[in-house]
């Protein structure tokens, strides 16, 4: 009898051993550095993707040994983690995924050719430049290496898994290229590069120049029956090529000459001469003036207060406009306001 009951009882368990489920259920939940919520995140459970969200719920786990990753875009990517699943369980398993780290240093870049980055007095190369593997800390960055540009110099912080961005930088230029080109009318006009007394005549055009930015120069073109060509010679940082295009316009129609007094024949007394034709009023225009941000305006070399200036009267034909910010610099603005009509000079700084 005894040895009837134990089968009966082995087998009794081994039937109940064959109706228990053999899958359980892994729940997965995933936030960022103190308990921050994570969108988007990728659960990987024995090399397919399961979720992309937290918590990730999944059902029907063959029980035994399984592989878990986690990932989501900005964060480091977690290695496999084994986890047990259990017959009719449920098991959680809890990530915390740290930011990726883009590295510890600087990003460096830089408008104009030539130039190279120099730190703490060691030269690393041409711009740009991504240093990832500095030390934390004050560290000396120079940008040089053109002889158009003033050397760039700072001081920076360097902060553990950061890159710390310089730039574009725009360097003050030392000597720029001045390419001048020659544009409607300008055929036999007379052009001169005028710094104070000095005048440079330019023989021939087009032509390459080399400006040196620490005397102020202008480029100017006369020609008899059309109006005078000035235009200041300037570089805008991290600019140190320009072209400047000679155009002429037409000058105004010039006042009739009035005719010399001839007696009549035969006496009869003076004759009153003819009156002299009224001159013909100048054709102008209207001019607004406007920067952002707001700047200093000298309008053919006459200061004309601060932008915005709305519905100046000027006369038709070229006009230059130089805005001047205290921090930002300078910019210059070549206009043609038509006769009786409308022009905008705008700078953005």
């Amino acid at each position: 009898m005894l040895t009837v009951g134990a089968i009966a009882v082995g087998l009794l368990v081994a039937l109940v051993f064959l109706l228990l489920p053999k899958e359980g259920t892994l729940i997965v939940t995933v936030a960022g550095p103190g308990s921050k919520r994570i969108d988007n995140v990728h659960v990987i459970v024995d090399g397919a993707k399961k979720c992309e969200s937290s918590p990730c719920r999944v059902d029907k786990l063959p029980t035994g040994t399984h592989t878990v990753r986690v990932s989501a875009e900005g964060y480091e990517e977690t290695a496999d983690k084994v986890v047990q699943i259990r017959s009719g369980q449920e098991a959680i398993e809890d990530f915390e995924l740290a930011r990726a780290s883009e590295g510890t240093g600087i990003r460096v870049a830089a408008e104009g050719a030539g130039l190279r980055l120099y730190v703490d007095g060691k030269e690393i190369g041409p711009l740009p430049q991504e240093l990832k593997d500095m030390s934390p800390g004050q560290h000396t960055v120079r940008v040089a290496g053109s002889d158009r540009f003033k050397p760039y110099e700072e001081t920076v912080t360097v902060v553990p898994d950061q890159l710390k961005a310089l730039g574009p930088l725009k360097l003050e230029v030392l000597k720029g290229l001045a390419i001048i080109e020659r544009g409607k009318n300008a055929e036999g006009a007379k052009v001169l590069l005028v710094s104070g007394a000095e005048r440079r005549p330019i023989p021939k055009l087009p032509i390459k120049l080399d400006i040196r930015t620490d005397k102020s120069y202008r480029l100017v073109a006369v020609k008899p029956g059309y109006e005078k060509y000035d235009q200041p010679i300037e570089f805008e940082p991290g600019k140190a090529e320009r072209t400047f295009t000679i155009d002429l316009e037409e000058a105004g129609t010039p006042v009739a000459a009035v005719p010399a007094y001839t007696p009549r024949p035969g006496g009869g007394g003076a004759r009153a001469p003819k009156p002299a034709p009224a001159p013909k009023p100048a054709a102008t225009g209207t001019l607004n003036i406007n920067s952002i941000p707001v700047s200093l305006v000298v309008l053919d070399g006459v200061p004309k207060g601060t932008t915005p200036k709305i519905g100046l009267k000027v006369p038709a034909g070229t006009h230059t406009v130089l805005f001047i910010h205290k921090e930002k610099g300078r910019k210059t603005v070549s206009v043609k306001v038509p006769a009786g009509g409308k022009a905008t000079a705008m700078a953005r700084f």
